[in-house]
């Protein structure tokens, strides 16, 4: 049965795109491949959380595109994960700060991102 969650998956890199594909393959997700495409969709559509890839090779990084999602009506209070390669000291704590609600270093497990999602929703609810 298909988890109701919908799920933006924002990554450039195809590899992982399509491992963040499979790991989400029970919920409702699309994936894009850059900030300006996250920006449309989000005008679009709405989101129940965002895996957001920082380092995007073209257009905006994912703290420029997260910034501009926050914006869009809706978007407030919507969940924004850095899904990232960052993971150097301080890499966590300095995404936490910029305002988004999770973060993940790559690579990671799937248990850990369900989790991660699971934990978010449940806290963005209370």
């Amino acid at each position: 049965m298909e988890n109701p969650t919908k799920v933006l998956i924002v990554e450039d890199d195809l590899i992982t795109q399509q491992i963040l594909g499979l790991y989400m393959i029970d919920y409702n997700h699309i994936i894009v491949s850059c900030g300006e495409e996250a920006i449309k969709e989000c005008e679009q559509n709405m989101y129940d959380v965002i895996l957001m890839d920082i380092r995007l090779k073209s257009g905006f990084d994912g703290v420029k595109a997260f910034k501009r999602i926050k914006e869009i009506k809706g978007y407030k209070h919507v969940p924004i994960l850095a899904i990232t390669a960052y993971a150097m000291r301080g890499d966590k704590e300095y995404f936490l700060e910029e305002g988004f609600e999770g973060y993940l270093a790559k690579p990671f497990l799937k248990e850990n991102l369900i989790d991660l999602i699971n934990t978010i929703l449940k806290e963005a609810k209370v």
